[in-house]
C-alpha cells in the first residue's frame, strides 16, 4: 500500500513538470510568432532589407518615399544602352533614344505585390536580409516610336541580294565579281524582341540581336574559276553595208554566253532565226552575214580544243576563212534550220566573248587557266583540187607537237 503512494507522488511530480515545461515552450513560441508578427508588421510599408530595382540598392524605404527614390534613379536607368545588332552592324541607344520612361508606379506595384505574396518564414528571412531580391525595370514605351527607329535601321541595314558574277570591262578583260549577301529586317518582330529584352533585365545595357533573313548570293561559285582566255578567232568584214549590222546583232545574241561543264552551245539556239528583230536583210534561208559569226566561234573552239558536235560547210568557199574552216547556218520560214554546235569539254565553265572592233569581228573563249590541260592547238587547211579542203588540227605540249588530228574534208560545189 505505501509502495502504491509513493508511485503515485512521483506520477503526479513528473505530470507537473511535464506540464510546466510545456507552458514554458508555448510561452516561448509565442514569443517567438509574437516577435515575428512584430517583426513583419515593422516592415509592412517599408522595403525589405537587401532588395535592388536593377544595380540600384532600394532596401529599407518606406513605400510613402519609395517613388521618389525611383525617379531619383530614372535619369541613370534611363542612360542605360541598348545595342541593336543587324547584318552584323551595330547601333547604340539609350533607353531616353528610345522613348522609354520609368513606370514607377508599376514598379511600386510590383514590390508591394511580391512581399504580401510570401508565406511567414520567407518574409523574415527576407527581413533579416537571407535572400537578395533584384527587381526589374518597369518601362513604359511608345510602341510606334520604337517602330520608327527600327524602321530607319531597316533602310540602312536592308541589302538586295547581289549574286556572283563575271563582268567584262572595256578592255574585254573579264573578271569574277563575287556576290554580296542579301539581307532584309523584319520590323515587327524586332521591335517586340526590343520591347521584350528592356523587361525582361534587370541589369542595365543591353544587347538585341533582330530579327531579320539573309539570302545567300552565290549562285555558281565555279565562276571564280574562270580566270584566263583560252582560245581567240578573228575575221574581217565591211562595216558599212547591211551584212556588218546583222554580224554585230549576232555578236550580241552570242556575247555573254556561260556553257557549263558537259553543255552542248547551238548557235541557233542564241542567235536564230534569222528574221528576229535586229536582223536587216533576210531572204528565205540565208541570214546574210551571219555565217561569219558561226565560222568564226567554230575556229575559236578549234583552238580550244573542244569537241565539234555539228559543222556543215557553205556550198561556196568563204573568203573570211582558209577553206575547210567555214560554218554555215541557216533557219526557213518552215521552222527547219541548220545549226552549228560544239560541246564545253572543260572541267570548268566557259565564258564567250563576242564583239567587233571597226571592220573585225572577235570570239574569245574564256575559262580555267588549266582548262586544256597544258595543250595549245592550230588548224591547217590543205586545199585538194579545184574545190575540196582537208582540214587539221594541231596539237602541242610545251611547244612541241604532239598530234595531227584530222578534222574533216569539205568539198564546194560552186565556184
Amino acid at each position: 500500500m505505501a509502495n502504491k503512494k509513493v508511485v503515485e507522488k512521483k506520477n503526479k511530480k513528473v505530470l507537473v513538470t511535464s506540464v510546466i515545461l510545456l507552458a514554458i515552450l508555448a510561452e516561448f513560441l509565442v514569443g517567438m510568432l509574437f516577435g515575428g508578427y512584430i517583426t513583419i508588421n515593422n516592415y509592412k510599408d517599408t522595403v525589405y532589407p537587401n532588395s535592388y530595382l536593377g544595380k540600384y540598392k532600394i532596401s529599407e524605404i518606406g513605400f510613402i518615399y519609395l517613388s521618389k527614390r525611383i525617379e531619383f534613379f530614372s535619369d541613370s536607368i534611363l542612360d542605360n544602352t541598348i545595342t541593336l545588332v543587324c547584318n552584323d552592324k551595330s547601333y547604340v541607344y539609350t533607353y531616353r533614344d528610345l522613348n522609354f520612361t520609368v513606370d514607377i508606379d508599376e514598379i511600386v506595384n510590383e514590390i508591394k505585390s511580391n512581399q504580401s505574396s510570401l508565406n511567414f518564414n520567407d518574409k523574415l528571412k527576407r527581413i533579416k536580409g537571407e535572400d537578395k531580391k533584384v527587381y526589374n525595370y518597369r518601362l513604359n514605351y511608345d510602341i510606334n516610336y520604337i517602330t520608327s527607329v527600327v524602321e530607319s535601321l531597316k533602310r540602312d541595314a536592308d541589302v538586295n541580294v547581289v549574286y556572283d558574277n563575271l563582268v567584262m570591262d572595256n578592255q574585254r578583260n573579264l573578271s569574277y565579281v563575287p556576290g554580296v549577301e542579301g539581307y532584309s529586317l523584319n520590323v515587327v518582330e524586332s521591335v517586340q524582341k526590343i520591347i521584350e529584352a528592356v523587361n525582361s533585365r534587370a541589369d542595365g545595357n543591353i544587347e538585341v540581336e533582330l530579327v531579320g533573313v539573309k539570302e545567300e548570293a552565290s549562285k555558281n561559285s565555279q565562276y571564280a574559276s574562270i580566270d584566263a582566255k583560252t582560245s581567240s578567232f578573228s575575221t574581217t568584214f565591211d562595216p558599212y553595208i547591211s551584212r556588218g549590222t546583222n554580224l554585230k546583232v549576232a555578236l550580241n545574241f552570242i556575247d555573254g554566253v556561260i556553257l557549263e561543264p558537259g553543255e552542248v552551245f547551238s548557235f541557233y539556239e542564241y542567235a536564230g532565226p534569222y528574221d528576229r528583230d535586229g536582223y536587216v536583210f533576210y531572204y528565205e534561208f540565208v541570214g546574210n552575214g551571219v555565217c561569219q559569226i558561226a565560222s568564226t566561234i567554230y575556229n575559236t573552239a578549234l583552238l580550244g580544243g573542244l569537241e565539234i558536235v555539228k559543222r556543215y560547210p557553205h556550198a561556196k568557199k568563204s573568203v573570211y576563212v582558209p577553206g575547210g574552216l567555214d560554218a554555215t547556218v541557216a533557219s526557213y520560214s518552215s521552222g527547219w534550220y541548220v545549226d552549228f554546235q560544239f560541246k564545253n569539254t572543260y572541267d570548268y565553265p566557259l565564258y564567250i566573248s563576242a564583239y567587233a572592233t571597226g571592220g573585225e569581228v572577235h570570239v574569245d573563249f574564256w575559262s580555267n587557266h588549266d582548262a586544256k590541260k597544258g595543250k595549245t592547238y592550230s588548224t591547217e587547211s590543205v586545199q585538194i583540187g579545184d574545190r575540196g579542203y582537208a582540214s587539221y588540227l594541231h596539237v602541242y605540249e610545251n611547244g612541241v607537237e604532239v598530234e595531227k588530228r584530222f578534222i574533216d574534208t569539205t568539198w564546194y560545189i560552186e565556184d
